[in-house]
């Protein structure tokens, strides 16, 4: 049996709980009200006081957990936290940022293009309609699209000022300095950041051990988020790193070994997904049904179905299967 990449020792600490992982770079693990349990946000300590890379999700445990880790670390909100990196739109990684800023008035740093995507989907006054046909074209029963609907377009309320960055940037953090890389695939404007000297990752959403990271087809994407994915994926390969900090799941140290593993498992889910297609069109929702497991909460069903759009949408881009649309959008193997 072939051995996977290894979880790190490091950052073991319970859900709720802070650790340094790297000379002045700690680990805080913050309760999130969804499957994955929790989102790990870092805190990296400078002489000019902490950077805060991603905010965890908005809600009452958050602010608790962020207000006991603040004191175990000694931060007073007020005066110590210098600036706070956002690394892309999702609500466990975003949510917080508003209330963190409101507490310690530190600018919430994005990439561009992400701030301004946020706005238009957080602060959407066109109403659940457009997502609800969204996934009622692609086979999921209205009623059931209804609920989806609410349960992921609820809103957020964001920062009142967003503070953009640009990809190849360089942040001053901790006493050197990190490189702001553009990592599309699970959001289209997500963010990494590389800290060359030290070797380490802040990986946020886009290389995860354990569980591979979502990359769905979403109404609001850009086209092709899968091959926009494996692409960045490649190019994250030879990077000079030891330590990879991601947003879910174990810390780990290889990053190469998980990009092969990840590129070989996008290779496997795509050829499962061109035999479901095989013998008749099927929609996105009938493929998911097929591929994922049958006990699946609104939210998962939601993010299975995106995922497999995403990946029919590669299929089609890359000769191996077409769409048709009678009402509803059907796939078949070519």
């Amino acid at each position: 049996m072939i051995e996977g990449v290894r979880a790190s020792s490091l950052g073991t600490q319970p859900i709720g709980e802070v650790a340094e992982i790297a000379d002045g770079v700690y680990q805080l693990k913050l309760p999130v009200p969804l499957p994955l349990r929790f989102i790990s946000v870092y805190l990296i300590e400078g002489d000019d006081g902490w950077t805060v890379v991603d905010t965890g999700f908005d809600y009452s445990q958050t602010y608790e957990v962020w207000e006991a880790a603040a004191a175990t670390l000694g931060i007073d909100f007020e005066e110590d936290i210098q600036r706070i990196v956002v690394t892309h739109f999702h609500p466990d990684h975003l949510g917080a940022a508003r209330w963190l800023q409101e507490r310690s008035g530190a600018p919430v740093l994005m990439l561009e293009d992400e701030i301004s995507f946020s706005r238009r989907l957080w602060n959407a006054e066109d109403g659940p309609e457009p997502f609800i046909e969204h996934l009622v074209r692609h086979g999921m029963p209205r009623e059931t699209a209804v609920e989806a609907s609410s349960a992921l377009r609820s809103g957020l309320a964001l920062p009142e000022v967003l503070t953009p960055l640009k990809a190849g940037e360089k942040l001053s953090v901790g006493g050197g300095f990190v490189r702001v890389v553009h990592a599309p695939g699970h959001a289209d404007h997500q963010l990494v950041l590389h800290d060359e000297e030290r070797r380490i990752l802040y990986a946020a959403d886009h290389i995860l051990l354990k569980i591979t990271p979502n990359i769905g087809l979403w109404p609001e994407n850009l086209p092709h988020p899968l091959a926009r994915y494996l692409e960045s994926l490649e190019g994250l390969r030879g990077l000079n790193v030891n330590l990879v900090l991601p947003g879910h799941g174990p810390v780990f140290h290889d990053l190469d070994g998980r990009i092969d593993e990840l590129m070989n498992h996008h290779d496997e889910r795509l050829e499962l997904m061109r035999t479901v297609i095989e013998d008749e069109p099927k929609t996105a929702f009938e493929v998911s049904a097929a591929v994922f497991r049958k006990d699946l909460s609104i939210y998962e069903l939601c993010f299975a179905l995106a995922e497999t759009l995403a990946h029919l949408d590669y299929l089609e881009l890359t000769g191996r299967a077409e769409r048709t649309e009678d009402g509803k959008i059907f796939f078949r193997a070519v």
